[in-house]
């Protein structure tokens, strides 16, 4: 099975997952599936990696990525600015 193969499979389980859950809880309930990629699934298990404390080199090759760099900038930084968002919002007590 060929990669494009293989995306073709998880999207049509992703969009039939979408269509599932919009006939039985409604399009509002089922908008953000609608959204659901195998991109998007690359993005989560890499954030959900860092979030566990994954060496970045490793995940970096994993990725495929030319350069570490870019790992770290797309899925680092974004951690660090989820955690800083989350401080903003916490009252103070």
């Amino acid at each position: 099975m060929t990669s494009r193969q293989l995306i073709r499979v998880v999207q049509q389980v992703f969009d039939h997952a979408y269509d599932e859950m919009r006939q039985a809880e409604g399009e509002d309930s089922a908008h953000k599936l609608k959204e659901v990629s195998t991109h998007w699934l690359r993005h989560t298990g890499a954030s959900m990696e860092i979030e566990r404390g994954r060496a970045l080199k490793d995940l970096s090759e994993d990725l495929g990525h030319f350069s570490m760099a870019t790992t770290d900038t797309v899925y680092v930084h974004t951690e660090s600015k989820v955690r800083a968002k989350s401080g903003k919002q916490r009252g103070v007590k």
